[in-house]
């Protein structure tokens, strides 16, 4: 142990030493998402109860100084609480902050300032906020958001003026605009949620975009239009873009070039507009944007949520140009108690994220208690001995876009994945080790919910049919009501309430899993299964649906079709979009996919595995690096990915720096098999595809 832990700090020297900046590339080259990243970005985050202890904080840097390597940047948010600080206040803090950033710099690190509140987030500590001279957001019914300030109104701009002037004069090597620069804030203690600000100066703003006055009254009957609504969420990313100008105007003209960052998390009320605001940031002059995508996983009581949250990431990283190379995904353990995650899981968590899209982590895992620092020394001993792994992540995947199944989304959806059921649609398929895309570059399969096709033009509709495609009876239901029958290859025939079992036929797909059966239980679920009729010329039925007598109550609950348009159908009736996790459900899962895609799909996990899998592609959209991630309490002792390749061996890196050369094994038509060493629980292993120099 005692060697294992001074190689993982000599090789964490290495990297600190030889790598002086995160994503550094060659000034004046041309950045695209292939360019490479030298190392990844970490940084931790210190809340005011560390920082503002002047001996607290020398404690902090002294643990830091004994992990080197461990992070590249301290960063220090200027409130405590969630609700804006008086000016005055404010301008104390940052004096103190001055100082305490120069000392970070004096033992080698890089460090900046997390402006906590811009407009704030929850009605905390209301007697020491702000002052009632600056205008709270109200919501559509008419309420006030006593934590959260308008951000159109003149005297909220002079004070982003002054307080931002006051950050870039304390000499911080970059300042990180918090994520409640959005909508959805609380509106009070007991957790009621409001949207954007719709008093009556963002009224007026909202009536321009509509070419018309409205009253909030009117509004609020008008917004289930789904065009509206879409106008209003436009009328949003305005006002933030227009904040974000003037930020950047106000810390450009103090110190050139600085590093703007970002933090989002899902934001569809604002339209998912980070292109737009990423360059806004960047000013005339392109200074670098930093970005930090967020999402819940505070705690490891619901571990299945670590992928969820990094594929909320994926879906937010995929809308960054690639300009933007310091991506630190939020590692936070709110509210910061040592035993709400593991140092495993903790330390996973960022590797995890890094394989959905992020290029480094910022840690929001210190104390915001008055306690001592040394309670959290084991967690940074941990992420100091995962930091070369993280490099090696970073190296290998930087920016590459990943590739696989594509569940459609847009930036301007109207709705939230929760209410369209996109989320829950992709996680119990990318668990099965089928990989994800975030963004549409023609996967080869896609998965469409109803809530999706309600909101397209009959042309986007047919190039959607004209792919691979994955669905169920809701969205079947929406396209041949859109006069698509014909490609669908099927309709509705009948729904069941009760006793229903989905059953495997003899089609070729299922194989050896013909006569074997799924029962999920609907009485204990309420779900609704479907049989279908097909009506397509060469239409196949996958399954049919038999009661508990064994009798066949539905012909067809799953049918695949392929159309005139060279697409490829497939309707699922039963359970479509979870309880894949039986061996038949599985491998039928797969060799569907494989089926949809036209032999396109690029990799999956073929052996029988609960985990995940992404895979980034080089410029030609072949695999060029991939993750696995053991998603369960048992070691993967044989898992096997198969590849879209015709390299003949990969290279298998763990979190320990152990690396391994496997050979192909089975060729299967355009793939190759490769089994993995052994993968422990909740471990993840880094896969580079060794190919022929071109």
């Amino acid at each position: 142990m005692k060697y294992r832990r001074v190689c993982v700090l000599l090789t964490s020297i290495l990297f600190f030493t030889v790598f002086a900046a995160a994503g550094r590339c060659e000034e004046g080259a041309a950045i695209d998402y292939q360019t490479p990243l030298d190392r990844a970005s970490i940084s931790f985050r210190l809340g005011r109860s560390i920082w503002e202890e002047s001996d607290r904080y020398d404690d902090l840097l002294a643990i830091f100084d004994r992990y080197p390597g461990v992070t590249d940047e301290l960063t220090l948010f200027t409130e405590s609480v969630h609700t804006p600080a008086p000016v005055d206040l404010f301008l104390q803090r940052i004096s103190v902050m001055k100082e305490r950033i120069a000392r970070a710099k004096a033992h080698g690190y890089k460090s900046g300032i997390n402006i906590l509140c811009t407009l704030g987030h929850h009605p905390e500590a209301l007697p020491l906020a702000i002052g009632p001279e600056y205008p709270r957001a109200i919501t559509l019914d008419g309420r006030v958001a006593e934590g959260t300030l308008c951000m159109n109104q003149p005297i909220f701009r002079d004070r982003i003026v002054t307080i931002y002037t006051a950050m870039a004069e304390a000499d911080p090597d970059y300042i990180w605009i918090d994520d409640d620069v959005r909508c959805g804030h609380w509106i009070d203690s007991v957790g009621n949620a409001g949207s954007c600000c719709y008093c009556d100066t963002c009224m007026e703003r909202i009536g321009k975009k509509l070419g018309r006055t409205v009253t909030r009254e009117e509004l609020a009957g008008q917004m289930g239009d789904m065009k509206i609504r879409a106008l209003v969420h436009e009328c949003n990313s305005d006002s933030i873009n227009e904040l974000f100008a003037l930020i950047e105007k106000t810390v450009h003209a103090v110190r050139p070039g600085l590093p703007l960052g970002f933090m989002t998390g899902e934001r569809y009320e604002e339209g998912y507009d980070f292109a737009r605001w990423s360059k806004t940031l960047a000013g005339p002059n392109n200074a670098p944007v930093w970005w930090r995508p967020g999402g819940g996983f505070y705690m490891q009581d619901s571990i299945g949520d670590l992928a969820g949250k990094a594929h909320d990431l994926g879906r937010q990283v995929s809308l960054l140009p690639p300009e933007v190379r310091v991506i630190e995904s939020e590692i936070e353990n709110f509210p910061y108690a040592p035993l709400q995650k593991s140092r495993h899981i903790t330390a996973l968590e960022a590797a995890v994220d890094m394989a959905a899209g992020s290029t480094g982590a910022a840690f929001n895992v210190m104390t915001m208690n008055h306690e001592p620092v040394s309670y959290y020394e084991p967690l940074i001993a941990e992420l100091a001995a995962w930091r070369p792994f993280y490099d090696k992540l970073a190296a290998q995947l930087g920016r590459k876009p990943t590739a696989g199944v594509f569940p459609m989304w847009k930036r301007t959806d109207a709705d939230n994945p929760a209410w369209n059921a996109m989320s829950q649609m992709m996680r119990p398929i990318a668990d099965s080790g089928i990989p994800v895309a975030y963004r549409d570059e023609g996967s080869p399969v896609v998965l469409v919910s109803n809530g999706y096709l309600m909101g397209i033009t009959p042309e986007e509709t047919d190039a959607i049919l004209s792919r691979g495609v994955y669905l169920d009876q809701a969205g079947l239901s929406v396209l041949n009501g859109a006069g698509r029958g014909e490609l669908t290859g099927a309709e509705v025939a009948a729904e069941y309430a009760v006793d229903s079992i989905e059953q495997y036929t003899d089609d070729d797909i299922n194989g050896e899993f013909a006569g074997m059966d799924r029962d999920q239980r609907q009485s204990f679920w309420r779900d609704r299964a479907y049989g279908f009729r097909p009506t397509g010329p060469g239409a196949r039925v996958l399954a049919r649906l038999i009661d508990y007598s064994g009798e066949v109550t539905a012909a067809a609950s799953m049918v695949i079709f392929e159309n005139s348009l060279g697409g490829r159908i497939a309707v699922s009736g039963y359970h479509p979009w979870n309880y894949f996790q039986s061996y038949p459900k599985q491998c039928q899962l797969k060799r569907l996919m494989r089926w949809l895609s036209k032999d396109r799909l690029v990799a999956w996990v073929d052996s029988f595995e609960r985990g995940n899998l992404w895979v980034r592609v080089d410029a030609q959209g072949e695999p060029a690096a991939m993750v696995f991630y053991n998603a369960t309490y048992d070691a993967a002792q044989k898992a096997v990915v198969k590849v879209r390749t015709a390299a003949e061996k990969i290279t298998v890196y763990d979190r320990e720096g152990n690396e391994s050369i496997v050979s192909a094994g089975e060729v299967d038509g355009p793939y190759r098999a490769f089994e993995l060493p052994e993968v422990g629980a909740w471990e993840m292993v880094l896969i580079v595809i060794n190919r022929e120099p071109r």
